[in-house]
Parts: structure tokens; C-alpha cells; sequence
């Protein structure tokens, strides 16, 4: 089977080389995946926190008790 073009300098990886190769670079991307799911809950909780802190200010904006808002809230669901 003919090489191709370019190939003649380059070192040809046994089969189990490749599958090493390749296993390394799954368990790399494994890692990569682990770690931005790490970074997205951290950002999940600091979202999480801005929106209780942004309902908390417009609660003491509106003047009423929690108790009143909760009513508010529960009577317009039903």
C-alpha cells in the first residue's frame, strides 16, 4: 500500500499505540467534561444567590410582609 504524501518522516504507531493514544485523549476530554460541569454548578449556585437576593430587595421594595407576597402568590396560582 502506497504512503501518503508527506508520511515517509513520520513515525508509524502500532495498533496498541493508537489505542493507548486514543484512551489517553478520551480520559483527557473525560476530565475536561468533569471539571465545566464543576464550573457550570458553581455558576448555577451564584445565579441561584443573585436571584434570591434580587427577589429579597423587591419584597422590601413592595412594602408588604413575606407572609402577603406568599398569599399573593399562592392565591394567584390556583
Amino acid at each position: 500500500m502506497p504512503r501518503p504524501k508527506g508520511s515517509k518522516n513520520k513515525p508509524v504507531l502500532t495498533i496498541d499505540e493508537r489505542i493507548a493514544q486514543v484512551t489517553a485523549e478520551i480520559e483527557s476530554l473525560q476530565e475536561q467534561i468533569k471539571e465545566k460541569k464543576a464550573e457550570l454548578k458553581q455558576l448555577n449556585d451564584e445565579k441561584a444567590e443573585e436571584d434570591q437576593k434580587r427577589l429579597m430587595a423587591a419584597v422590601l421594595a413592595s412594602g408588604k410582609t413575606v407572609d402577603e407576597i406568599i398569599e399573593m402568590i399562592s392565591g394567584s396560582a390556583q
